[in-house]
């Protein structure tokens, strides 16, 4: 055999070893992105996921935030109406020319005291409030 021959048999291998190395490589480098590929995905799912039940959580939250607000304004509302009620009913001459006076039975006997006007108020305020609630069933 001639060295060329040789030299041209050598370099011929070293071709066929450079190109499977070279196909290995392709090889193996594509198995890398398809795994890279599914991790991204799977990564890619579960924070979607995560996403999605934080803004459900959020959601519930502003939803249970304005049931609240919704109940502190109608709160708000009956309370200033009943204390409209209140001062237009203290406020007639009917009840203004008038002490009010309510009896107290004692073990002695009867006694009659006269009604502070601020507790008259709360009282009936707590009255109509307990009466307006079973009204509205709340």
């Amino acid at each position: 055999m001639s060295l060329e021959k040789i030299l041209n048999k050598i370099v011929d291998e070293a071709r066929e070893e450079s190109d499977k190395i070279v196909l290995a490589s392709r090889e193996r480098a594509e198995q890398i992105k398809q795994t890279a590929r599914k991790e991204a995905s799977k990564l890619a799912d579960a924070l979607l996921k995560e996403a999605e039940r934080q803004g459900n959580l959020e959601a519930s939250r502003i939803v249970t935030q304005a049931r609240l607000q919704k109940r502190l304004n109608i709160l708000s509302c009956k309370k200033r109406l009943i204390d409209e009620v209140l001062d237009r009913a203290f406020q007639q001459e009917s009840l203004r020319a008038r002490t009010l006076k309510r009896k107290v039975i004692l073990k002695e006997g009867e006694k009659e005291e006269s009604f502070d006007e601020k507790r008259l108020r709360d009282d009936l305020r707590q009255s109509l409030e307990k009466y307006i609630a079973e009204v509205l069933r709340v």
